[in-house]
């Protein structure tokens, strides 16, 4: 029993250890100017931290915390409050400057780091630059750590970029026209083509930085306009063959009923390829309704292509049957006219012979 109660005592106190050793800042306030976008070569950025952070170590100087920035001539403000009081203040310069735990150890009591940073993006420097890194370290141990970096961009970078996109609009427009002319709906994909534009003559007189949002801003309208585009395109393929298969079935109609050919062989072949058809048609609407837009045309095409050649046959089985007389849905009018006829033939008839009567005195 007792063999069990040292075991408890230890591994507790092991776990206090633990719990010691473990050391975390939090970030308060974090501001950041430019506060968002993308940095261009000798623009000036500053940067403020405020951290809330315990230190678990008792003396030892073995407890910093460890700041670092990409930026040229950095200079660095720490001041360290206690109870929203400034108690201690210092300012460094360099590219890694260090808070010792003297500077920032102050027991228990509610104390609070304020950073501040200011800089110089540098003209010499990769698509990215760090802003700030902060870490907390026991000994060589980092116990918590934080960065922000940003995206740098310069005139040669843009110039690429605003060349790229506008090469994609002007061919967008040529698309644009070239669907409008096929009678495409062309509406949607325009608004964006003419955002995309509008972004694209902002981006031209623009400094780097501003240059790429604008020019990010275009690449995005013309991605979408050229989505819109593609789904105006397989919308128009597939609204041309449901009237190709519409036309389709009047003409069937005009075979069954007006002049009762329902079961000759040549109709039969022209409803056999309007199945055909209308099956090609049905898997258009369900790959547009994905938005599988390049299928749902493929699909539109065959189904075009069978409803058309079955309107080529019917038109010359009518050619060649001609109107003819039919006994279908004008029966009716058949025989009006009919007995309109009979009645005038039996009263010229009658006319005559009362006339021939007449002149016999």
């Amino acid at each position: 029993m007792k063999a069990n109660i040292s075991r408890w005592i230890v591994l507790l106190l092991a776990l206090v250890c633990v719990v010691q050793v473990a050391s975390a800042f939090d970030i308060k306030t974090e501001t950041v100017n430019p506060a968002s976008g993308a940095l261009e070569p000798g623009q000036q950025v500053t940067a403020r931290y405020v951290l809330t952070y315990d230190m678990t170590t008792d003396g030892g100087n073995d407890e910093t915390f460890e700041f670092s920035t990409g930026l040229q001539n950095p200079v660095w403000d720490f001041i360290v409050y206690r109870d929203g009081v400034a108690i201690y203040t210092t300012k460094k310069t360099g590219f890694y400057p260090t808070l010792t735990e003297f500077e920032i150890d102050y027991g228990d009591e509610d104390v609070e780091l304020d950073a501040q940073l200011r800089g110089i993006v540098p003209s010499s420097t990769s698509s990215k630059v760090l802003v700030t890194k902060i870490e907390h370290l026991r000994g060589e141990d980092v116990k918590d750590t934080y960065s922000v970096s940003r995206d740098v961009v310069n005139a040669a970078q843009v110039e690429g970029s605003l060349s790229a996109q506008q090469q994609r609009l002007k061919d967008l427009k040529a698309d644009i026209d070239d669907k409008a002319a096929q009678g495409v709906d062309v509406t949607a994909a325009q608004a964006k083509y003419n955002a995309a534009s509008q972004a694209l003559t902002s981006a031209a007189s623009a400094g780097p930085a501003q240059a790429s949002s604008y020019v990010a801003t275009a690449k995005k309208d013309i991605d979408e306009a050229i989505s819109l585009l593609d789904k105006a395109w397989t919308e128009k393929a597939v609204a041309d063959t449901g009237a190709a298969i519409e036309s389709l079935d009047g003409m069937i109609t005009y075979f069954v009923e007006n002049r009762s050919m329902n079961s000759d062989p040549q109709v039969v072949a022209i409803m056999t390829k309007r199945e055909s058809a209308v099956q090609f048609y049905s898997q258009a609407q369900d790959n547009l309704n994905a938005e599988n837009y390049q299928l749902a045309r493929s699909k539109a095409a065959d189904g075009l292509s069978k409803a058309n050649e079955a309107l080529a046959d019917a038109n010359a089985l009518k050619e060649r049957i001609g109107e003819g007389f039919n006994l279908g849905g004008d029966l009716l009018l058949y025989i009006g006219v009919g007995v309109v006829l009979v009645l005038i033939v039996v009263g010229v008839v009658f006319y005559r012979k009362k006339t021939g009567w007449d002149e016999l005195g």
